[in-house]
């Protein structure tokens, strides 16, 4: 499944009023036609992003079941990956979203804490 496919199907479940990839890229302030190259290029991770903020979903929404051989995960990245893993280990698939969800919740804040102690 391609990104594209993903923002597909969270267009057609959650914003079944917008008539065109056009007009959701236009809601978005995608440049026109970029969800198109999604069917056979990894979006950046900015703009899908933007995508997951408009539907209010994680970033791996978009990102799901896309692979990118350009991404290398380094030591930091693997224990990261690893906690992960054991702190969702037997959990039920919505309790994996909704810990996941929270997980970026709580990074964006920790960001915003930082960015903010340094102005």
């Amino acid at each position: 499944m391609s990104a594209k496919d993903n923002v597909i199907r969270l267009w057609k479940n959650k914003r079944p009023d917008i008539q065109s990839i056009a007009e959701l890229e236009r809601k978005i302030n995608l440049s026109n036609g970029l969800i198109q190259k999604w069917d056979s290029k990894t979006p950046s991770t900015k703009s899908a992003q933007k995508v997951a903020d408009f539907f209010k979903v994680p970033l791996s929404d978009i990102l799901n079941d896309v692979s990118d051989d350009s991404v290398k995960l380094d030591v930091d990245d693997q224990k990261v990956l690893t906690l992960f893993r054991k702190a969702t280990e037997g959990m039920p698939e919505d309790e994996v979203k909704d810990f996941t969800n929270s997980m970026g919740i709580l990074m964006n804040t920790a960001r915003e804490l930082i960015r903010k102690r340094r102005q």
